[in-house]
């Protein structure tokens, strides 16, 4: 997703899924939108849109906790506002990443109710309606109101990361998120570590389709991490095979593979996206 700013697009209305308000059908997938709370190094975070605006601040912590402590999203987007001339010199070049690795977070973390989500925008073009930011959203054309103009880079983001999905939706790489590899990408002085949430996901696994399943992570003395369970990647993939996702609705297989005991190492695990 090079060069947003120069690939500006027009959207017919009737052909897209829109957000525009939080409580309108795909309003879930506004950072505003509350129900998808985050968790960053142990800080609780309630909505996306309140880590972005602290990720434009690492150097101030300070600015950092007076956005992350406010309850209403729009509110900790305004109380950075008076910040803003002090925002990470870098953060133009670095701000597309940080939203996806921002919306990654919440689909890790809000995988359930965040998946269905993205799926029941279907195939259609995913579109934040604005009222004048026509590069995160689109705006609509004062001519014709069923025609919005914008780069729509939040939309194009949530569309990379509901195909991903759609490619494949029970891999561990949608739930294990690596941080950014820019400088000086930190919360409260402290750098931001990764989000692993693939114990989760896996007790998700085995309650949906009955199985039983493990999950334990040991530190290696070069840094790595070993998990010790039972053949978990086998089982998903077959799941995957036998399980089509159609419009959000699925169609199940029986399984006929027994999971076997085995030790697994995560090294230098690949990143969701081919770009950070």
């Amino acid at each position: 997703m090079e060069n947003l700013k120069d690939k500006e697009r027009i959207y017919n209305a009737s052909e897209i899924a829109f957000f525009k308000k939080t409580k309108e059908a795909f309003g879930g997938l506004s950072n505003m939108a509350g129900g998808f709370p985050l968790k960053i190094n142990g800080v609780s975070i309630l909505t996306s849109e309140a880590l972005y605006q602290a990720c434009r601040f690492p150097h101030l912590p300070d600015v950092q906790q007076l956005i992350i402590k406010e309850k209403s999203p729009m509110t900790a987007k305004m109380v950075g506002k008076p910040y803003k001339n002090q925002s990470r010199e870098d953060f133009e070049d670095v701000k597309i990443n940080i939203m996806r690795w921002c919306l990654r977070v919440k689909l890790a973390q809000n995988f359930v109710d965040f998946s269905k989500l993205l799926i029941s925008t279907q195939n259609k073009p995913i579109v934040e309606d604005s009222h004048k930011d026509t590069f995160w959203g689109a705006v609509r054309e004062k001519k014709d109101e069923n025609m919005l103009r914008g780069v729509n880079a939040l939309g194009r983001l949530l569309m990379e990361l509901r195909q991903q999905f759609i490619e494949n939706p029970f891999s561990m790489k949608l739930v294990y998120v690596e941080p950014l590899k820019i400088p000086n990408f930190k919360l409260f002085g402290e750098y931001i570590g990764i989000v692993d949430e693939r114990e989760k996901f896996i007790r998700f696994i085995s309650k949906q389709y009955g199985l039983s399943l493990s999950f334990q992570q040991n530190q290696t003395n070069n840094g790595s991490y070993a998990y010790h369970q039972e053949e978990v990647e086998p089982v998903i993939k077959q799941i995957s095979k036998s399980e089509k996702i159609i419009n959000g609705k699925k169609n199940k297989k029986p399984l006929t593979t027994n999971p076997k005991s085995s030790t697994k190492k995560i090294e230098n695990e690949p990143t969701l996206f081919g770009t950070k």
